[in-house]
């Protein structure tokens, strides 16, 4: 179960004087960023050494769903930071399902990176079908580049003379002549 906090030093007291698995900590620095506390700060308040702790933890207490951290805190010793670093390039909806299976197949975090990256090119592999298709049917060049870790991504539509580039423009739904 997730501790509440009144304040920014409950949090820290809390941290200071409670043995807390990863998941608890990733919490409190994410409450902690959410109230308004820099990395650096938290690290002082903290007494946290690394950088790049505070970053990983903060990153997690920040993304992670309340379910999400106390699944993790259940479960510290088969979910580790490591496991949520690699998780946190999946859409927030699936990450639960994700941390549900590898509790289940004891998935290791490099496992799931290799899932991550996998995941990305099997979308720009459709995508490029998704290109071709689109050149085919429209007659222009087309290229999609999509970026499945944010979902998001860009559509270029080549043209060969202004003439194509306002023909394109018109059909798209912009009209050059109301604007210039």
């Amino acid at each position: 179960m997730l501790p509440h906090f009144v304040d920014r030093e409950d949090a820290i007291q809390f941290y200071q004087e409670e043995p807390c698995t990863d998941a608890i900590k990733a919490y409190i620095v994410g409450y902690l960023a959410k109230q308004g506390m820099s990395n650096r700060m938290i690290r002082a308040k903290l007494g946290i050494d690394k950088v790049y702790t505070v970053t990983h933890l903060k990153k997690a207490g920040t993304q992670l769903t309340p379910e999400q951290l106390a699944l993790w805190d259940r479960n510290p010793k088969r979910i580790t930071l490591a496991h949520i670093r690699a998780l946190s390039v999946f859409k927030k909806e699936a990450r639960e399902d994700m941390m549900r299976n590898l509790l289940v197949r004891n998935t290791t975090a490099h496992q799931l990176r290799r899932l991550a990256k996998g995941e990305g090119a099997v979308k720009s592999a459709d995508m490029k079908k998704y290109g071709t298709l689109m050149s085919e049917v429209i007659g222009r060049p087309v290229s999609v580049d999509y970026d499945a870790t944010k979902q998001s991504g860009a559509l270029t539509v080549k043209f060969f003379s202004l003439d194509e580039l306002d023909d394109l423009s018109k059909q798209l739904g912009f009209a050059s002549e109301d604007h210039f």
